[in-house]
């Protein structure tokens, strides 16, 4: 809270400076400050709209244990779905009691890196984990260290800790499935900035390993969507609709939105997987569970969130530690949507 915001009680209570201060600081009644004018001063304080620091009163209370706490920087168009499983991940930690600490999620809006910066350096945490960072935020960072232990989610960095998969490799062997498949014709609906992104190389690896493999890739079968279940539907509508050959392979790199296209290549009676296999990147629970099910290539969201509060963790509790970079492998799990490798180039 600002000193303007505590001058401007005093004039509305009459009380002096250091007497509100004392009081909103959670300390009225160590000082001796009356029940009444407690309750004035925080009257008062309601009516500009104050809101108490309850993490820093806590941390005042005696015999109460400061526990490290990191925060997690999470975009705003980052799939709600890939929250849920990092967090799944991330508390795994707690419930098996291997560390103790305190999480909390920061949104924040790509290309605000300063602002994140800000925050970081604060004081405000012990550790952070970014997500979902673009190549420009990255770059950033790396040139403007951040002054707390950072790890790096599905990012590669030399300057921090990370935790990351081969993203090309991702679209290349996706590609390398459909043309050992006898695909000629494939498709692809991507999260719109992913293909805008410089971050992009799973989309590049499908397009780049698509020419390579002799796979057709039209324009118009590529479509980029918001990310989201309605993204994925709607970019379906517009292949089924758009006319013409359809594709007899289609790739997500995001699951959930091939599972909202389901129901449209369903109404078009395209048969799957007899007319048109699916392919999806992620392995989000309900992937198992569509009709039909989903094959996919598994991005291990849990076990990388867990690797990531580790290495967050062996910073804070050794700064001396230096950073590590830990890679996860992206196994094929196949289900009813495709099938495996079967015939050989």
């Amino acid at each position: 809270m600002g000193m303007s915001t505590i001058k401007e009680i005093a004039e509305k209570t009459k009380l002096s400076v250091g007497t509100i201060s004392i009081v909103l600081n959670g300390r009225g009644d160590e000082m001796r400050i009356s029940k009444k004018t407690q309750q004035r001063i925080m009257e008062a304080a309601q009516g500009i709209g104050y809101i108490p620091n309850m993490s820093a009163r806590r941390l005042r209370q005696s015999g109460v244990r400061s526990l490290p706490v990191i925060a997690t920087f999470w975009p705003s168009d980052l799939s709600s779905d890939l929250l849920g499983r990092f967090f799944t991940g991330a508390q795994s930690s707690i419930l098996e009691q291997e560390y103790a600490f305190e999480m909390t999620i920061q949104p924040f809006k790509r290309k605000h890196i300063h602002r994140i910066k800000e925050i970081c350096d604060s004081g405000m945490y012990h550790g952070v984990i970014l997500t979902g960072i673009s190549a420009e935020d990255q770059r950033y960072l790396e040139d403007n260290p951040l002054s707390i232990p950072t790890v790096l989610f599905n990012r590669k960095s030399s300057t921090y800790s990370c935790v990351h998969v081969d993203t090309y490799e991702i679209g290349r062997k996706s590609a390398e499935l459909f043309a050992m498949r006898g695909h000629k014709k494939v498709g692809t609906i991507v999260p719109d900035h992913l293909v805008r992104s410089e971050n992009n190389l799973r989309f590049k690896g499908f397009v780049e390993s698509c020419a390579k493999y002799g796979l057709e890739l039209e324009e118009r079968h590529i479509q980029a969507a918001p990310m989201t279940m309605e993204g994925g539907n709607a970019a379906a509508r517009r292949i089924v609709e758009g006319g013409g050959e359809l594709p007899t392979g289609m790739f997500f790199p995001l699951g959930t939105m091939a599972i909202a296209a389901l129901p449209v290549f369903h109404r078009a009676n395209i048969k799957i997987p007899d007319e048109m296999e699916i392919l999806t990147y992620g392995d989000h629970d309900a992937e198992k569970y569509s009709v039909p099910s989903l094959s996919t290539v598994k991005l291990p969201v849990e076990e990388m969130a867990a690797a990531c509060i580790r290495l967050a963790m062996g910073r804070i509790l050794d700064p001396s530690t230096k950073p590590k970079a830990i890679v996860f492998e992206t196994p094929f799990i196949f289900r009813e949507s495709c099938g495996g490798f079967a015939q050989e180039l």
